[in-house]
């Protein structure tokens, strides 16, 4: 019986389409009220700065696609670099990233249907309805089917999509600008001036607001890159078309809106930025201000945008269950967990056992908090935390592996991988301490999920001790978090309850690492052993600077102190990546068949 293979189906039009797509979802329907409202005007920069700085996570990425063109491939970029052990915890982040994200584009869809439907949208708690939240989940088995029935469907379904989010937010540009709008607002000639809350705020707020949540969809192109005709070609001039294109699409979307508020409908004082943002504006931001216009078709504009409300989010949910299931596809291709994870559907030719497990876990999501912002801000920083491969595994294969094909050859390499790697640390530290602990705590908790798998006998582990261990981490792991969030250690003051706790957070982790690396000795753990020194770095600067708990160190000099530790630790990491047998067999036999 012969193997059953991935279709070779897509083009660059399409990967172009899919980093589009899942850039433009729920992000432009939110984030330009979300970005005013931390930064006032100034949110122009933010979307500019922001944007440059993907470019170079792109260029990074780029490469990657071009060299390993997999599906599901940034679950898989750094295992070629620094084995299974670092790669499986970056995955993992990322994973949580992708699967939270069909939450959110759920929420979504169902809160702005709420317009039509209220019964679906409790307005008094600010969450979904019982209702809201079957509706969510019905639109996640939809998509499920879409993904299943195959990625060639699929592709003429997303073009679709994408000229409809193209011509939607250009038309709201085009109509905003040409008829209602105010130049004054935007250079800062209100109250307040261009930047109301100080210059820090457009890099602080680029998290909260959404603003990195809308680019991040970037590396869609790069999760079908296995489903391609030439995707060493197509797939890295696919990407970054996209994100120029997406760029362009946003600083104009920013600059409309701002030039278009009307202050005395909607009750606040002219400049009073965050009063905007906490009305029910931010239920529909470009909605309200086109209703707000009272010209006839705005108003009409209006209603074209209630309907784009559903169609955006829908496409980029269509996009992230593809993404989500080739994760774990990647991640069982790769030996990390169950094989039949990365089973294919015969007639289909899809992972659909992959599929159908995320969009069960993207349920799950719903249950606890289904609102945009919460689920969102999560997402954002585990995702991001999966980032940090790009520039990491590239600087180290040109050390390993100079003689691979790299179709896509970025300029000044030696400045771009180590601004790849800085630009995901740097927005991880902006989002906030609050979100730095949540994003450790949830790469440590997947460490055991690894041991419990195949890879206990890499690191020569019987079932016994890899249970035992794996019981023992997630309860010491539980209870220091428990100290943490439950304020057991509150009466220590703020200085001495962190230092008790990340005391504790931190012994964990060296703790586990020297475990493993005494018990196999293999080199898996030592090309990892970055991992930890960041983690315990990261939450040390965090607590510690302008966005922590207790500041020490301030405004922007804790700025300057995390890229500067950042890039002693990128240096490290690339110092301790090996040529792993995965690495040593591309080079011998050139890339495996997908």
């Amino acid at each position: 019986m012969s193997e059953v293979k991935l279709r070779k189906s897509l083009t660059m039009l399409d990967y172009f389409m899919l980093s589009l797509t899942g850039m433009v979802g729920s992000g432009w329907l939110f984030a330009a009220l979300g970005a005013a409202g931390y930064m006032g005007p100034a949110a122009v920069l933010s979307w500019i700065i922001a944007g440059v700085l993907f470019m170079f996570m792109v260029f990074s990425f780029a490469e990657l696609g071009g060299l390993f063109p997999f599906s599901g491939a940034l679950a898989r970029y750094n295992h070629y670099s620094h084995g299974i052990l670092s790669n499986y915890l970056l995955a993992w982040a990322y994973t949580l990233g992708a699967v939270t994200t069909l939450s959110v584009e759920a929420v979504a869809i169902v809160e702005y249907a709420s317009y039509y439907a209220p019964q679906l949208w409790n307005s008094q708690s600010g969450v979904l309805t019982p209702l809201g939240v079957a509706v969510a989940v019905a639109l996640l088995l939809l998509f499920f089917f879409i993904q299943v029935i195959g990625v060639n469907i699929y592709g003429w379904f997303n073009r679709f999509i994408t000229a409809w989010k193209l011509i939607v937010p250009l038309t709201t540009v085009v109509l905003l600008i040409a008829l209602y709008f105010h130049p004054d607002y935007v250079v800062g000639n209100l109250p307040g001036g261009f930047a109301p809350y100080g210059y820090e705020a457009v890099f602080s707020g680029m998290i909260l607001s959404g603003i990195v949540w809308a680019y991040q969809g970037f590396r869609q192109g790069l999760e079908y890159a296995g489903e391609g005709k030439n995707p060493q070609r197509d797939v890295p001039l696919g990407v970054l078309l996209a994100i120029a294109v997406t760029m362009a699409l946003y600083v104009l979307l920013q600059i409309a809106f701002v030039g278009a508020v009307n202050w005395e409908a909607a009750g606040v004082s002219p400049g009073d930025w965050k009063g905007l943002a906490n009305t029910d504006w931010s239920a529909h931001p470009f909605v309200s201000v086109a209703m707000a216009t009272g010209i006839p078709v705005l108003v009409g504009l209006a209603y074209v945008l209630l309907s784009d409300a559903v169609i955006s989010p829908a496409g980029t949910l269509a996009v992230y269950v593809g993404t989500a299931g080739r994760n774990l596809y990647g991640m069982g291709r790769m030996g990390y967990i169950p094989p039949v994870f990365s089973r294919l559907h015969r007639s289909f030719q899809t992972p659909w056992i992959a599929l159908l497990t995320v969009t069960i876990i993207a349920m799950l999501f719903l249950v606890p908090h289904p609102e945009w912002y919460a689920i969102m801000s999560y997402s954002v920083i585990v995702t991001l935390y999966g980032y940090l491969m790009g520039g990491l595994t590239n600087h180290a294969l040109r050390r390993l592996a100079p003689e691979l094909k790299r179709p896509f050859n970025p300029p000044a390499w030696r400045i771009v991988y180590p601004l790849s790697f800085l630009v995901a640390s740097m927005l991880i530290y902006w989002s906030s301490w609050p979100y730095v602990n949540a994003a450790v705590i949830s790469a440590l908790i997947g460490l055991p999920l690894l041991l419990l798998g195949p890879y206990k006998e890499v690191v020569k582990m019987s079932k016994g001790a890899a249970a035992a261990f794996s019981a023992a981490y997630w309860a010491l792991l539980a209870v220091a978090a428990a100290s943490w969030y439950l304020g057991w250690l509150s009466g220590l003051g703020p200085i001495d309850s962190f230092a008790v706790y990340w005391a504790a957070i931190s012994a964990l982790q060296i703790g586990a690492f020297a475990y493993l690396q005494a018990k196999s000795r293999h080199p898996d753990v030592k090309a990892a052993s970055w991992l930890p020194a960041y983690n315990i770095a990261l939450g040390a600067v965090s607590y510690f600077g302008s966005l922590g708990g207790y500041t020490v160190v301030p405004y922007p000099w804790d700025y300057l102190l995390w890229a500067v530790l950042t890039l002693f630790v990128y240096y490290y990491g690339v110092s301790v990546a090996y040529e792993t047998p995965d690495l040593k067999e591309i080079k011998t036999r050139g890339l495996p068949e997908e």
